[in-house]
């Protein structure tokens, strides 16, 4: 009974210890992508964070975007393990800069 109780604690700990990694990962992850967003649309635009999914070395995070002179659309944020971002339309139509076919991202 002590073993089982004892295991069940470990796990409990180990489980919460990895949560607060997530946590710590997805404000982050979402910090970049607001950047990225604010560098696309401009400084006046306003982010809400919808959903977060994650996937074998990727996290991709659902925003709802409302540029200050525009309309509400959802964008998608994908983060890659390598910290690069890239940011598209909740079709999946990539977001590219002014300067053609670079994506938008200002990861290190």
């Amino acid at each position: 009974m002590k073993k089982i109780l004892v295991s069940s604690i470990g796990i409990i700990l180990a489980t919460s210890a990895v949560s607060a990694f997530a946590a710590k990962q997805d404000r982050e992850n979402l910090a970049q992508c607001k950047a990225d967003i604010n560098a696309y649309y401009g400084d006046n635009t306003r982010t809400r964070l919808r959903s977060i999914k994650r996937r074998a070395g990727e996290t991709d995070l659902r925003l709802m975007v409302n540029p200050k002179n525009g309309e509400n659309t959802v964008i998608v944020c994908s983060v890659s393990g390598d910290g690069a971002s890239s940011l598209a339309t909740d079709d999946g139509v990539a977001l590219t800069s002014t300067e053609g076919e670079q994506k938008v991202s200002y990861a290190q």
